[in-house]
């Protein structure tokens, strides 16, 4: 998501402090490691009484990895997937271990916390150039804020 330019919005410039996959075990064995890396951070330069931004955007992408078990390889399908037609089968899964946030310092001295929250996971028939099955995933990303103190 870019910020509006009429929104009032500026960029704000901002240092990566931490960027970890959050992990899930799927029901078929494979693990999909999860984080969300963020781009470009916008917020007004207005605050709220307690000194926070009244807005704040993020351009962000998710980024997921499959581990898959070798049982589950196969040779990678000539068609490409195509998640308006191809029909994939629900999965469950199983966070493992801790939600590991996303953490971006504003030049300001804004910390902003983003947690990728695995919501949805569908496995399709077709396999990758890896020989793995493709998934497709729904990632939420659950964004806080903090101050950082100047002492």
């Amino acid at each position: 998501m870019s910020a509006p330019a009429d929104a009032g919005m500026v960029e704000a410039d901002f240092a990566v402090l931490r960027e970890d996959y959050s992990r899930y075990l799927l029901s078929d064995g494979t693990t999909l490691r999860v984080k969300i890396v963020v781009r470009k951070l916008f917020k007004t330069p207005a605050t709220s009484p307690q000194g926070y931004p009244l807005n704040v955007g993020v351009d962000s992408i998710n980024v997921v990895a499959a581990q898959v078990p070798d049982r589950l390889r196969r040779r990678p399908s000539a068609d490409t997937i195509d998640t308006s037609r191809d029909v994939g089968t629900e999965m469950k899964f199983e966070l493992m271990g801790e939600q590991r946030d996303q953490e971006y310092l504003t030049a300001d001295g804004l910390r902003v916390l983003m947690k990728p929250v695995l919501t949805k996971v569908f496995k399709y028939d077709k396999y990758n150039g890896y020989g793995e099955p493709i998934y497709n995933v729904v990632v939420q990303a659950i964004t806080n804020m903090e101050k950082v103190s100047s002492s």
